[in-house]
C-alpha cells in the first residue's frame, strides 16, 4: 500500500509522485485533500480515497485531469477539470474502472473513451455544463451503472463512430441538449435509466448507422421529442415510456427497423407515435394517452404491423394511416379521441381485433382513394358515424356498431364498401348509408334499432343486400331514393321498422311495407315521410310550418297541371334553433316528402359545413361550392352552422366565407326549381347571416324555428330509447328525470335530443354498475331502470336523512 497525504510526514505529497513509484498493479491511498495535479497514467494502479467518497479532490486548470493508457481503477476519488479544450478524464487506451467517482467538467466532454480504451463508470456522478457527459468512439466496449448525469450543456451521453456502451440503472437530469445521442455505427443498450428535463433536442436520438437496446428507458418533461430514430440500423425498444414532450413521444424516420414492445407515450404535445420516411416498424402491447395531436400516424411509405396498442384521450385523430405501404394492425383499441378514431387517408390497411369507443366524429374515416379492411371491429358511441367512407374503399367482417351519434356506415363520394356479418344497432342515424355514386355488397348483417332507415341506397350504381335482418328502425328498413334496377335484394327479414320499405323501380319491384305499416288504412306510400315527421317528439310548431309548406307545394302542382300558373313561392328555408333539436332529421323528411310530390326528382340529403364550402385559396371557394350544390341537385342541400360563412366578414384577409355566400345565391337562381337549400344555425346569428347578402333574404323568405326541447318532452325521448333497446323506466325514475331536464341549464352546451340519447346511456351505465355488485340478477332486473341509476340527476337521501325531512325511502 502506497500512501499520499499532504500533511502526513514521510508519504508522498502528491498523487503523481506515488504513481510514478509504484510498481505495476499497486494500490495507492490518498488522504483527504485538493490535489491540483494532472495525472497520466501508462501502467496498472488503484487509487482509492482513505475516507470514502467525497474527501480526495483532484483538479487541474489545464489538460486533462486523469489519462489513461493502462489498467486502471479509481475508488472514491473526485476529478474536477476546467479547461475549456480538454476533458477531465481521456481513456485512449488501457481501461478505466470509477467506482463511487464524481467528474465535474468544463469542456466540450466529462469524459472520454477513444481509440482502444474502455471507460466503466459505476455508482458515479458526472456534470459539465459547457459540454457533454460521456462520449465513446472506441469499440473496446465500456459501461455506466447506476450512475448520475445532471447540469449538462450538450448531450449526457454521446455514443459515435464505432462506440460501444452499455448503460444501467442511470439518472440523466437537466441536460442542455441530448439525453443518449448515438450516431456513425455505434451500439448501444441502456437498461432500467431515466432521462428529465433535457433540453429542446430529442431526450433518445438514434441517427445515422447506429443500433440501440432500450430496456425501461423512461423520458419526462422533454422540451422536444422523446425518442427520435433516425438510423439504418435496428432500435429495440422494451417498456420504455415518455410523459410531457414538447413535441412527438416517439418518431421515426430514415429506413431503420423498428420494435416497440409495452411502450407508452403519454401527455405529448404532438403525436404520440409517428412513422415516417421508409422506417418499418414492429410494435407490441403499447400505449398512447392524452396527447394534443394525433394518437399514430404512418406516413409515407413507413410500414406498421402492430400488435396490441391502446389509444386514448388524444386531442385529434387516434391513428392516422397515410403510408403508401400496407399497415397490418391487430388488437387496436382507440377510446375518447377528439376527432375521428381512425383515419385511413390514401393508405392501404388491415384491422384486426379493432375497438373505437367515445370517438367524437367518426370512429373509421376512410378517404382519398384509402382501403380499410375490419375484421372483428367494435364500434360504441361515436359522435358522429360509425365508418365513414368518401373515394375509398371498405371490406368490413364481423363487425359490431353500437350507438352511433350518426349513420353506422356512410359510403360516399364514389366509395365501395362490402358489409359481411356485421351489426349495426341504436344508431342516430341510417344503419348504413350508401349516398351518390358509391356501391355496396351487404350480406348477413343485422340493423337494428337505428334512428333513420335499416339501409337507406341514394346510388344508382350496383348494390347487393342478400340475408340481412332489419328490425325497429326508426324509419324504413331498407328504403331507396333513386330510381334504379342496379339493387339486388334477397332474403331480408324486415320487420317493426317505423316507416315501410320502399326499394326498386316502379316498373320492377314494388315498395314492400314493413311489418307494423301494412295495417295502416292502405295509405300510400307517398306519405310515410309524413307520417315519419308527425310521428317526431315535440316540434308541433315546426310540424304545422312544414305542413303548411308541403300543402303549398301540393297546390302548386295541382295549379300547374290544371294549367294554372304556379304561385310565387320559394321551397329554401332557414331552420334557427339550438342544436339537437331535429334540424337535421326535419330537413331529410321535407326533402323526402317534396320527392313523393314530384316536387324534387330524389329528395336525398346533402349535409355540409363550413369546411365543405371554402377553400384557403382565390377561386377555390366557388369550385367547392358549386361541387357540393350539384351533389345536392334533385334534392335538399343542408348547411349546418350557415352563420360561419360570414363570421369573417370584416377582416382584412380575403373573405373566403363571403364567397361561397355569393355562389350560393346564383346556385339558387340558376337552379331554383331544381335543389333545395336549408340553412340552420342558432336564431341570433341566422338573422345576422341573412343580412350579409342582399339576396339572401329574398330567398329564404321563410324562417322556420326549432325551440328547445322541454323537460317533458326530453323524458319521452328517453322513454323511446328504453323501448328501442328493451329497457322499461320505473315511475319514480322518470320524475326524478324530469326534474333533472327541468333544472339543466339550456346554455349553449345543451344539446337537446342529443342530451336525452346520452342521459339514456348514463343511466345504463349506473344500472349496469348496480347490478354487477348483486350476488344474482333476474331477468326482469336487466330491463328495470330505477331511482337509484339516476343518481347523477338526483342525490338518493340517505335514511336518516329523509325521516328528519319526512321523506318517503321505500324502496
Amino acid at each position: 500500500m502506497i500512501s499520499v497525504s499532504q500533511v502526513v510526514p514521510g508519504g508522498f505529497r502528491t498523487v503523481r509522485q506515488a504513481v510514478h513509484a509504484a510498481p505495476e498493479g499497486a494500490t495507492i491511498s490518498v488522504a483527504p485533500g485538493r490535489y491540483r495535479e494532472n495525472l497520466v497514467l501508462t501502467r496498472d494502479v488503484t487509487i482509492v480515497a482513505e475516507d470514502g467518497p467525497g474527501t480526495v479532490l483532484i483538479s487541474s486548470d489545464t489538460g486533462a485531469v486523469v489519462e489513461v493508457a493502462a489498467a486502471v481503477a479509481l475508488s472514491g476519488i473526485e476529478l474536477e477539470g476546467t479547461d475549456a479544450e480538454q476533458a477531465p478524464v481521456v481513456v485512449g487506451a488501457g481501461r478505466l474502472v470509477m467506482v463511487e467517482c464524481a467528474v465535474r467538467g468544463d469542456s466540450w466532454a466529462a469524459a472520454f473513451a477513444h481509440g482502444t480504451g474502455g471507460l466503466v463508470l459505476r455508482d458515479s456522478l458526472l456534470s459539465n455544463p459547457s459540454g457533454a457527459g460521456v462520449v465513446v468512439t472506441s469499440q473496446a466496449g465500456s459501461s455506466v451503472h447506476n450512475s448520475t448525469f445532471e447540469d449538462l450543456g450538450t448531450s449526457a451521453v454521446v455514443v459515435a463512430e464505432r462506440g460501444l456502451l452499455d448503460m444501467r440503472g442511470c439518472t440523466v437530469r437537466k441536460s442542455g441538449g441530448n439525453g443518449f445521442y448515438l450516431s456513425g455505427h455505434a451500439e448501444f443498450t441502456a437498461v432500467d435509466s431515466g432521462i428529465a428535463d433535457c433540453g429542446d433536442k430529442p431526450a433518445v436520438a438514434v441517427e445515422d448507422h447506429a443500433t440501440a437496446v432500450l430496456r425501461r428507458i423512461s423520458v419526462r418533461d422533454a422540451a422536444g421529442l422523446g425518442f427520435f430514430m433516425k438510423t439504418t440500423g435496428l432500435v429495440d425498444l422494451t417498456e420504455c415510456a415518455v410523459e410531457g414532450s414538447a413535441a412527438e413521444a416517439f418518431l421515426a424516420e430514415g429506413t431503420g427497423r423498428l420494435s416497440l414492445r409495452d411502450c407508452d407515450a403519454r401527455r405529448s404535445a404532438r403525436y404520440g407515435m409517428r412513422f415516417a420516411g421508409t422506417s418499418t416498424a414492429v410494435l407490441q402491447d403499447c400505449r398512447v394517452s392524452d396527447v394534443e395531436g394525433t394518437g399514430v400516424a404512418v406516413e409515407e411509405r413507413s410500414t406498421v404491423e402492430l400488435r396490441g396498442l391502446e389509444v386514448r384521450a388524444c386531442r385529434d385523430n387516434g391513428v392516422q394511416l397515410t403510408s403508401k405501404e400496407e399497415a397490418v394492425l391487430h388488437g387496436l383499441a382507440i377510446r375518447d379521441c377528439a376527432h375521428n378514431g381512425i383515419v385511413v387517408r390514401g393508405a392501404n390497411a388491415r384491422f384486426e381485433a379493432l375497438e373505437v369507443e367515445r370517438a367524437q366524429r367518426a370512429a373509421v374515416e376512410v378517404v382519398a382513394d384509402g382501403h380499410a379492411l375490419l375484421r372483428g371491429c367494435v364500434v360504441r358511441a361515436a359522435g358522429g358515424p360509425g365508418i365513414a367512407v368518401s373515394g375509398g374503399t371498405l371490406t368490413a367482417e364481423d363487425g359490431d356498431l353500437h350507438g352511433c351519434g350518426g349513420d353506422g356506415v356512410v359510403l360516399a363520394d364514389g366509395a365501395s364498401g362490402v358489409l359481411t356479418r356485421c351489426r349495426i344497432r341504436a344508431g342516430g342515424g341510417h344503419g348504413v348509408h350508401i349516398a351518390a355514386a358509391a356501391k355496396a355488397r351487404m350480406s348477413e348483417c343485422e340493423l337494428h334499432g337505428n334512428d333513420g332507415d335499416g339501409i337507406r341506397v341514394a346510388t344508382d350504381r350496383d348494390v347487393v343486400v342478400r340475408d340481412c335482418s332489419l328490425r325497429e328502425n326508426g324509419g324504413s328498413g331498407l328504403r331507396q331514393q333513386v330510381m334504379s334496377t342496379s339493387i339486388a335484394v334477397e332474403n331480408i327479414s324486415s320487420s317493426g321498422n317505423g316507416v315501410a320499405d320502399a326499394f326498386g323501380t316502379a316498373q320492377a319491384v314494388p315498395a314492400v311495407p314493413a311489418e307494423p305499416a301494412a295495417p295502416r288504412s292502405g295509405r300510400a306510400v307517398e306519405n310515410v315521410p309524413a307520417e315519419e315527421l308527425q310521428a317526431l317528439v315535440g316540434l308541433e310548431n315546426v310540424k304545422r310550418e312544414v305542413a303548411t309548406l308541403v300543402n303549398l307545394n301540393r297546390m302548386a302542382k295541382l295549379r300547374v297541371e290544371a294549367g294554372l300558373s304556379a304561385p310565387p313561392m320559394s321551397r329554401h328555408l332557414v331552420f334557427a334553433g339550438a342544436p339537437g333539436t331535429g334540424k337535421t332529421t326535419v330537413a331529410r323528411l321535407y326533402g323526402a316528402i317534396l320527392a313523393e310530390l314530384g316536387v324534387l326528382e330524389s329528395g336525398h340529403l346533402v349535409e355540409v359545413a363550413r369546411a365543405d364550402l371554402v377553400a384557403q385559396i382565390v377561386g377555390g371557394t366557388a369550385i367547392k361550392t358549386t361541387e357540393a350544390f350539384r351533389e345536392a341537385i334533385g334534392g335538399v342541400l343542408f348547411i349546418d352552422e350557415a352563420y360561419t360563412l360570414s363570421a369573417q366578414s370584416g377582416g382584412t384577409g380575403p373573405d373566403f366565407g363571403r364567397e361561397a355566400i355569393d355562389t350560393l345565391v346564383k346556385l339558387m337562381e340558376d337552379h331554383r326549381d331544381e335543389a333545395v337549400v336549408i340553412v340552420a344555425g342558432y336564431s341570433r346569428e341566422m338573422a345576422d347571416f341573412l343580412a350579409t347578402n342582399p339576396g339572401l333574404e329574398s330567398r329564404f323568405s321563410r324562417t322556420i324555428e326549432f325551440p328547445n326541447y322541454s323537460a317533458a318532452e326530453l323524458v319521452t325521448i328517453v322513454r323511446q330509447q328504453c323501448s328501442r333497446h328493451d329497457y322499461r323506466l320505473d315511475e319514480r325514475a322518470a320524475e326524478l328525470l324530469l326534474r333533472y331536464f327541468d333544472e339543466m341549464p339550456k346554455d349553449a352546451t345543451f344539446g337537446n335530443g342529443r342530451t336525452a340519447r346520452k342521459t339514456f346511456e348514463l343511466i345504463v351505465d349506473h344500472q349496469a354498475s348496480r347490478l354487477a355488485s348483486s350476488p344474482a340478477v333476474a331477468t326482469s332486473d336487466l330491463t328495470q331502470l330505477l331511482p337509484e341509476d339516476m343518481a347523477f340527476a338526483q342525490p338518493i337521501p340517505s335514511h336518516s336523512t329523509a325521516a328528519a325531512e319526512g321523506a318517503d325511502v321505500d324502496g
